[in-house]
């Protein structure tokens, strides 16, 4: 039911990535962020209509293949790259952990649709009868993704902004190994020291 309201992955991120999807990760699971406590406290659905799509592939944790949609870049986060191990390979183990290949999504879509790597620019969310989440919104939460606005796509700033405060706050996820000590834009800006932003175990 419809609801209302590039680069190439790492070797071992692609195993990884392929043990969850043969492990069978039930899509009611995800929303429980893949088997631990409830998700609470984010958007409560679309503010728009949305479009349906199966997610085929998980290239990273911020973007994925969902048929027939295509590539998709989710909106307002922005999660490790692969080459900052290993935080890259586990902001797509969580985005794994909340939907597993095979989920039946859905997508938001906002002002502008594409990127200029042509990718399509999205919300993702997990379809519920009483909760859907919001995926993007979840990597913040969970502490796998750090906030990137660009505007005109700027509908869950607030939502995304407040889920980064408690993340930090928290100290969930990748902010409790200092995964973020260089955030994702610098490191692609080259603005990261020898080392800083990547750990070698």
């Amino acid at each position: 039911m419809t609801l209302r309201h590039a680069g190439r992955a790492a070797p071992l991120l692609a195993i990884v990535l392929s043990g969850f999807a043969l492990s069978g990760g039930c899509q009611g699971a995800s929303n429980r962020g893949g088997g631990g406590a409830p998700l609470t406290g984010g958007p409560e659905g679309p503010s728009q209509s949305t479009t349906p799509c199966v997610l085929t592939r998980i290239v990273d944790g911020d973007t994925v293949e969902c048929d027939p949609v295509g590539r998709i870049r989710l909106i307002g986060m922005d999660s490790p790259e692969l080459a900052q191990a290993p935080f890259g390979a586990r902001a797509g183990e969580a985005l794994a952990r909340l939907a597993p290949v095979g989920s039946r999504l859905e997508v938001e879509y906002d002002v502008e649709r594409r990127d200029p790597y042509d990718r399509v620019l999205g919300y993702l969310w997990q379809p519920g009868s009483q909760d859907p989440l919001l995926l993007n919104w979840a990597l913040v939460r969970q502490g796998y993704a750090v906030l990137l606005t660009i505007p005109p796509n700027v509908n869950y700033v607030e939502a995304l902004t407040e889920a980064q405060e408690a993340a930090r706050g928290d100290r969930a996820g990748l902010w409790a190994v200092d995964g973020f000590a260089c955030e994702p834009a610098d490191f692609r800006a080259g603005r990261c020291g020898p080392g800083e932003g990547t750990r070698d175990h």
